[in-house]
């Protein structure tokens, strides 16, 4: 799903990332099903051509609209995105979600798609199943430190991974931090406007030169979660609500899937009843089938709330061991120094 726009310049980074880990597996001779199956779709989608074509979900019955249209138009994607590992970027690239696309410019800048697509396809008959064995596998944690390092990035104490340091002004600093905080990170774009669930390690100092930002997470989220977690225990009230929320389901779902394809095309499916606790954004979804038991929310209410509590261990050990240490940058000066 796209929530955000990107910039020419970004594609062409993400494109150049993908490239080298597909050199990394010509280098080391030894290609996997996953990896085939991904650059295959990488290069196919990448090379795909702007063009008409018919809409083979097109419905004859009834007027052609802009939900049911008797063409379509097909675009290059950038696509590394792979459902088994819930991981990489499916991106259309179009000119709504690159504003200054340039696809003559990308494809100048990176001539040897189609033969490297060439190169791949010649590999299928040596496609191995299975994972990669472990001593031909990349280090990508020295990958990730070294473009750090390359980038001047640092570690946000909550998500540990690396971002930009920024200087920050205005209400938007948290402690009166300013300088060389963690930038904005982890989130999608509001309707256009604003972000939501932006990352909490955001606008703090990083990881490797302050523990504040696990203080305060603590501190400001899981504690209060946890305090009101504690209070929400189920009780035959929560089973009798529950029942009647799949009673009203049922007939929300059954009145759904009567509606012509084209009106259904454009209505929001009716929610699936759900077990939701504070600070979940995913609940218990809820059988339709069998009925729903007190013991089986008591059991999942206990269950979240000793993960809370086991989380908060976690953090307060992390903030107890933490020392100083240097940026990825940093640690490059250092090295070079000695």
């Amino acid at each position: 799903m796209i929530n955000r726009t990107y910039k020419q310049e970004e594609i062409k980074d993400f494109i150049k990332e993908a490239l080298v880990d597909f050199d990394f597996i010509i280098e080391s001779k030894y290609i996997t099903k996953s990896e085939f199956t991904k650059f295959n779709k990488f290069f196919k989608n990448l090379l795909r051509q702007s063009k008409k074509k018919k809409n083979e979900h097109f419905y004859p019955p009834h007027e052609e609209s802009e939900t049911n249209q008797k063409f379509v138009w097909t675009y290059p994607i950038f696509h590394t995105y792979e459902d088994t590992k819930c991981e990489g970027r499916y991106i259309p690239l179009t000119t709504k979600n690159v504003s200054d696309l340039n696809m003559k410019e990308i494809y100048e800048e990176f001539p040897l798609l189609t033969e490297n697509h060439k190169l791949l396809i010649s590999l299928k008959a040596n496609v191995k199943a299975g994972r990669r064995p472990k001593d031909l596998e990349k280090d990508y944690e020295a990958e990730r430190l070294r473009k750090a390092q390359e980038e001047d990035k640092a570690t946000c104490g909550i998500c540990h991974n690396y971002w930009e340091l920024v200087d920050m002004g205005g209400e938007g600093r948290k402690f009166n931090l300013s300088k060389n905080v963690i930038a904005d990170h982890g989130f999608t774009i509001r309707d256009g406007f604003g972000r939501n669930g932006v990352c909490f390690g955001a606008r703090f100092e990083s990881w490797e030169k302050s523990s504040k930002v696990k203080i305060e997470y603590v501190k400001q989220v899981l504690k209060p979660t946890l305090d009101k977690v504690s209070k929400e225990k189920p009780s035959e009230a929560t089973v009798t609500a529950l029942t009647k929320w799949i009673a009203r389901f049922k007939v929300e779902l059954e009145d759904y899937y009567k509606l012509p394809h084209d009106v259904r095309y454009d209505t929001k499916e009716p929610e699936s009843p759900e077990y939701l606790l504070t600070g979940q954004r995913v609940g218990l979804l809820i059988s339709t089938v069998k009925p729903i038991t007190l013991n089986e929310l008591v059991q999942y209410w206990n269950n979240y709330k000793l993960s809370l509590q086991e989380e908060i261990n976690r953090f307060e050990l992390q903030i107890k061991n933490w020392t100083l240490q240097p940026t990825p940058r940093e640690q490059l000066t250092i090295k070079g120094d000695k």
